[in-house]
């Protein structure tokens, strides 16, 4: 299920595509700044696009790989963990979905000066969308805390089981083998 499949309906807007681009370029120019002073000690992943579309369908690198590649996206070294938190929580990488999926984040436990800010930004520029954000909100804090994972180690696990796990669902892995 995703969770915001694709822009909202007020892209026609003139104003609501200026704030978009606004927001956009904000990412664009802050993301390096936050890379230099909050992400210096953390290594990169050893992978790119290429390596995640030989893992075994279903898994998450495989489905991360077909992400990246459906987007015409490359993973940023030492922000990998991004681009999971997209396939994982069903997020489009569009600016809506990029802030609803910040405040589902923010709802699960992530206190990054990064994650804060850009939902901060988000409500303002977008107030249309509170409601929306607030429901993200609440959907994080109804997930097990997955912001801390190693996500690098979990590049073969099944996506599916992996999303049940996080939703608190009860795991199909079980169902096939008894």
């Amino acid at each position: 299920m995703k969770y915001m499949t694709r822009t909202p309906v007020a892209t026609g807007w003139p104003l609501f595509r200026l704030r978009e681009r606004i927001m956009i370029q904000l990412v664009k120019w802050s993301y390096p700044l936050y890379l230099q002073g909050f992400k210096r000690g953390r290594p990169a992943w050893q992978t790119r696009r290429e390596l995640l579309l030989q893992f075994p369908e279903g898994s998450l690198g495989k489905c991360l790989g077909s992400f990246l590649l459906t987007n015409d996206l490359h993973l940023i070294p030492k922000l990998e963990n991004h681009d999971v938190f997209h396939v994982v929580l069903d997020y489009d990488p569009h600016v809506i979905a990029e802030s609803q999926m910040q405040f589902c984040l923010i709802g699960n436990g992530k206190r990054s000066f990064y994650a804060i800010g850009t939902a901060l930004i988000a409500a303002l520029a977008f107030p249309e969308f509170w409601s929306s954000f607030k429901q993200a909100y609440k959907r994080g804090k109804n997930l097990r805390p997955l912001h801390r994972w190693y996500f690098e180690y979990l590049l073969e696990e099944p996506l599916d089981e992996m999303k049940d796990f996080i939703a608190k669902r009860p795991s199909s892995y079980y169902k096939s083998i008894f």
